[in-house]
C-alpha cells in the first residue's frame, strides 16, 4: 500500500505530465541561401585564395517572441562568425546585415540594414560577433503571425551576390 506522502508525490507528478507548453505562433525566421555567406575580395580583378580579406557566415538562435492584438514583437540574437583572408592587412572588416519583414507573398513591409565590425585582433583568423535583434510588426486582431515572413541575411553589393550563387559554398 502506497502511503500519503508517496502517494501526494505521484499525484504531483501525473499533474506535470498532464500539463504541456502551449506553442506560440510566431513568425518564421528564414536566411536566404545567397544571403548567408560573404567572401570578400581586394580590390582587382584577383579572386584567388591569396586575394580573400573576409569569409563571414550568418546564423539566428532561438529568441522569443510575443503576440498581442496589435503587435508581434520578436527578440533574438545572431551570430556572425568571421574568417580573416590574407589580403586583410587592416585586421578588421565591416559588413552590413538585413533584415526584412514581408508577408506571406513577399511584399516588403519593412526593410532595416545593421552595421557590423568584425575585428581580428593580434594574429587572431576565425571571430563570432553576436548581435541582438528586435523587430515590432505591427498586425490587425485578425492577422495571425504565419501571415508574416522575417527574412535576415547579408546585405551584399551586387559581385558578392553574383560570387554566392556561381561558386557555392565555402
Amino acid at each position: 500500500m502506497l502511503g500519503p506522502l508517496m502517494l501526494g508525490a505521484l499525484l504531483l507528478v501525473a499533474g506535470c505530465a498532464a500539463q504541456r507548453d502551449v506553442a506560440i505562433d510566431c513568425p518564421e525566421i528564414r536566411i536566404p541561401a545567397d544571403t548567408e555567406r560573404l567572401t570578400r575580395f581586394r580590390d582587382g580583378a584577383g579572386r584567388d585564395i591569396t586575394d580573400v580579406r573576409l569569409q563571414a557566415e550568418v546564423t539566428y538562435l532561438s529568441g522569443s517572441c510575443s503576440v498581442e492584438d496589435e503587435e508581434i514583437t520578436l527578440n533574438f540574437p545572431i551570430l556572425v562568425a568571421g574568417q580573416r583572408g590574407p589580403a586583410n592587412e587592416e585586421g578588421a572588416s565591416d559588413v552590413r546585415l538585413f533584415v526584412a519583414v514581408t508577408n506571406r507573398d513577399r511584399e516588403v513591409l519593412s526593410r532595416r540594414e545593421l552595421p557590423l565590425r568584425l575585428t581580428f585582433p593580434g594574429n587572431k583568423v576565425r571571430v563570432n560577433a553576436r548581435e541582438e535583434i528586435s523587430i515590432e510588426i505591427p498586425k490587425t486582431e485578425d492577422q495571425r503571425p504565419r501571415n508574416f515572413l522575417i527574412f535576415l541575411g547579408f546585405a551584399l553589393a551586387p559581385a558578392e551576390l553574383d560570387y554566392n550563387r556561381t561558386e557555392g559554398r565555402f
